[in-house]
C-alpha cells in the first residue's frame, strides 16, 4: 500500500491530458497527465470530477495548481487544488449576463471565464483573441467557471485586473 507523501506544498503543474480515471461506480475521478517530469495522476476532490473532466479533455493542455499527495506508485500522484486556478485559450464566444451585458468568454478548451460586466469593460477582449486567465476554479453542472481575478491577452501581453 503507497505510503501518503508529507509534502502538503502546492505546486503549479502544466503538461497534456492522455486519458482519464474512473472509479469503479464508473465517475471520473482524476487524469493521467504527460508533464514535463513524465506521467503524473491528477484526482479530483468528490464528485467534481465529471465537470472537471470536461475543461480537460484527453489531448487538452492545462495549467493549474495541485498538491502532491504520493509518489510511491506507478507514478506521482496529485489531488487538484480549488483555490487558485488558471485557464488560457481562445476566446470562442462571449457569455451575456441576465440584463444582456458581456459578462465573460467561452475559451476553446471548455472553461467559462467569468469576469462580470465591469470586467468586459474593463479587459475589452475581443472573440478570437488568445488570454491567459487566473482566480478561482469550481465547478458547475454545466461548465467549469474560473472566476477571473486577472485577464491578460496572451498575444498583445497586456495585463488587466479586476476585483471580484
Amino acid at each position: 500500500m503507497p505510503k501518503k507523501s508529507n509534502k502538503s506544498v502546492s505546486r503549479r503543474l502544466q503538461g497534456k491530458v492522455v486519458s482519464f480515471n474512473l472509479s469503479p461506480k464508473g465517475n471520473v475521478e482524476g487524469v493521467l497527465v504527460a508533464l514535463e517530469s513524465g506521467t503524473a495522476q491528477l484526482n479530483f476532490h468528490g464528485h467534481h470530477g465529471r465537470t472537471l473532466s470536461r475543461s480537460m479533455p484527453a489531448g487538452s493542455t492545462f495549467e493549474l495548481n495541485a498538491t502532491l499527495d504520493s509518489e510511491d506508485g506507478e507514478h506521482p500522484v496529485y489531488l487538484v487544488d480549488d483555490a487558485e486556478a488558471e485557464a488560457s485559450g481562445k476566446v470562442v464566444r462571449f457569455n451575456y449576463a441576465l440584463h444582456g451585458g458581456v459578462n465573460g468568454y467561452h475559451l476553446d478548451e471548455g472553461t467559462f471565464v467569468h469576469v462580470k460586466p465591469k470586467g468586459a469593460e474593463k479587459y475589452q477582449i475581443e472573440i478570437g483573441e488568445h488570454v491567459h486567465a487566473t482566480g478561482s476554479r469550481h465547478p458547475g453542472a454545466d461548465a467549469v467557471v474560473l472566476e477571473a481575478s486577472r485577464v491578460e491577452r496572451r498575444d498583445v501581453h497586456r495585463v488587466a485586473s479586476v476585483s471580484a
